[in-house]
C-alpha cells in the first residue's frame, strides 16, 4: 500500500474580480493591516497599491505600508519591516506582489515576535519543507497574499528564499506556519505584467510542478496536480508572451502557478533549484526563473534518463506524437522539447549571454554547498552550471 502525506492550510479565493473580497477578508483578522509591496515609485503598480489601500480603509482597516521590498529580499529589508510592524503594532499582513514581496511578508510573519534573530542558526535549522515546527517566537501575524504573478507560487507554500547579501549567499527556509493563511488570486491583476516577466515567472511555476513531479516524495496528489499545471503552462504560456492582455490565459496561468506551488510544498524541489540560488546569491540581478531557464537544457541532458518513465510522461505533454513511443524514447526527446520551448518565450540563453562573469561562474562553482547537495555528485553539479554558462542558443 502507497503511504504519503499532504498539506495545505491556505483558504483561495480565486477568480477575476475577486480583489474586491479584500477589505472583508484582512478585516477578520485585524484593523491595523502592514501591506507588504515593492516601491510605490512604479508607474504600473501604484494604482494597484493605491485601490488596496481604498478597498482596505472602506472595511475599517488602517494600513501601514512598507514598500521597500527589493528583488531577493535581504536580510536587512526583512529586519526593517519586523521593525516598522513592531512600532505601528500591526494586527495582520497583507503581501500583495510577486514572490520576493510575498516571502517577505512571511518573515515578517513569522519572526515578529523574536527577541533576536539569528540568521545563521535560521538558515541551518529551517531547511526541511516537511518537518513540523514548533513556533520561532510566543507571537506570530496572520498573512494574507495577493500574487501579482504567475509563477513563483508563494501564496501557496511553506518556503521562503531570502538573502544574505554580506556573504553573497541565497537560503531557502522552510516553516509550516509560514504558510498564508488565505490568498486572493485574481488574473486580472496580471494583465499588466510585461512579456518578458510573463515569461520568467510562467517557466518558475512550470520547474515548481516539473521537480516536485520527479521527487521520490511525490504522492498521487501532488502528481496529479503537477500535471495539470505542466499542462496549463505548456498550452498558455507561449501565446501569452504575445498577448499579454488575454484574461483567459492569464487564468489558466494563475491556476497553473497555484497548482504548482501546492505540489512544491508538499514534495519539493530538486538540482535546479539550489543551482539557481547559487548563481542568484552571486548574481541577484538575474531573475530566478531566467537562471532556472538558463540551467534546465543542461540538466535535463543528465537527468532524462534517470527518471525515464516521468521525463516520457513530460515530454508527451509537449508532443503528443510521443504517445506511442517508448518511455526511453519519449524521454530523450524531453531536452530538446523544453530547449524549444524555451525559445518560444524569448529565455534560452546561456548565463554568459545574460551577462555573468567568467569570475562569477568561478565563485559559483567554488560554492561548498555543491559538495553536499543530495541531487547528484559535486562534479555533476559543476558540469550543470559550467555546461549553462556557454552554450549558444540555435537558430
Amino acid at each position: 500500500m502507497e503511504k504519503f502525506n499532504f498539506y495545505q492550510p491556505t483558504r483561495v479565493h480565486f477568480g477575476s474580480g475577486r480583489l474586491e473580497e479584500i477589505g472583508a477578508v484582512v478585516g477578520r483578522y485585524g484593523k491595523r493591516c502592514l501591506l507588504v509591496t515593492t516601491t510605490n515609485s512604479e508607474d504600473v503598480l501604484r494604482p494597484l497599491y493605491d485601490r488596496v489601500k481604498k478597498l482596505l480603509s472602506a472595511a475599517g482597516v488602517a494600513v501601514i505600508h512598507f514598500d521597500k521590498v527589493v528583488p531577493n529580499p535581504t536580510i536587512r529589508g526583512i529586519e526593517a519591516a519586523i521593525e516598522l510592524s513592531r512600532q505601528e503594532s500591526a494586527d495582520v499582513v497583507l503581501a500583495v506582489g510577486g514572490g520576493s514581496s510575498i516571502d517577505t511578508a512571511k518573515a515578517i510573519c513569522l519572526f515578529y515576535g523574536a527577541d533576536a534573530i539569528d540568521w545563521k542558526k535560521i538558515f541551518s535549522s529551517y531547511t526541511n519543507p516537511f518537518a513540523r515546527c514548533e513556533p520561532i517566537s510566543d507571537r506570530q501575524l496572520p498573512l494574507i497574499a495577493v500574487p501579482t504573478t504567475a509563477g513563483t507560487g508563494s501564496e501557496m507554500t511553506q518556503a521562503m528564499v531570502i538573502s544574505d547579501q554580506e556573504n553573497n549567499d541565497k537560503e531557502c527556509i522552510y516553516h509550516d506556519m509560514a504558510f498564508p493563511r488565505e490568498a486572493v488570486i485574481d488574473p486580472e491583476l496580471m494583465r499588466t505584467l510585461p512579456p518578458r516577466m510573463t515569461a520568467v515567472t510562467g517557466f518558475d511555476a512550470f520547474t515548481h510542478a516539473f521537480e516536485s513531479y520527479l521527487r521520490e516524495g511525490a504522492s498521487p496528489y501532488t502528481k496529479l496536480i503537477g500535471e495539470k499545471a505542466m499542462r496549463l503552462i505548456v498550452g498558455a504560456l507561449p501565446k501569452l508572451v504575445q498577448d499579454p492582455g488575454n484574461l483567459e490565459l492569464r487564468e489558466a496561468m494563475s491556476q497553473a502557478s497555484m497548482f504548482a506551488g501546492i505540489s512544491l510544498s508538499n514534495a519539493s524541489a530538486c538540482l535546479p533549484h539550489p543551482l539557481s540560488e547559487i548563481v542568484g546569491g552571486v548574481a541577484p540581478r538575474f531573475a530566478h526563473g531566467q537562471c532556472l531557464a538558463t540551467l534546465y537544457p543542461q540538466f535535463l541532458r543528465w537527468q532524462y534518463d534517470k527518471t525515464p518513465e516521468k521525463c516520457a510522461a513530460v515530454a508527451r505533454i509537449f508532443d503528443a506524437g510521443l504517445t506511442g513511443a517508448p518511455d526511453a524514447e519519449a524521454a530523450a526527446a524531453l531536452p530538446g522539447l523544453v530547449t524549444e520551448f524555451l525559445k518560444s518565450v524569448g529565455l534560452c540563453k546561456s548565463f554568459s549571454q545574460l551577462g555573468l562573469t567568467p569570475a562569477e561562474m568561478d565563485e559559483a562553482a567554488a560554492n561548498p554547498v555543491l559538495g553536499v547537495l543530495p541531487f547528484a555528485p559535486k562534479d555533476v553539479l559543476v558540469g550543470i552550471l559550467r555546461g549553462s554558462y556557454d552554450f549558444q542558443e540555435t537558430k
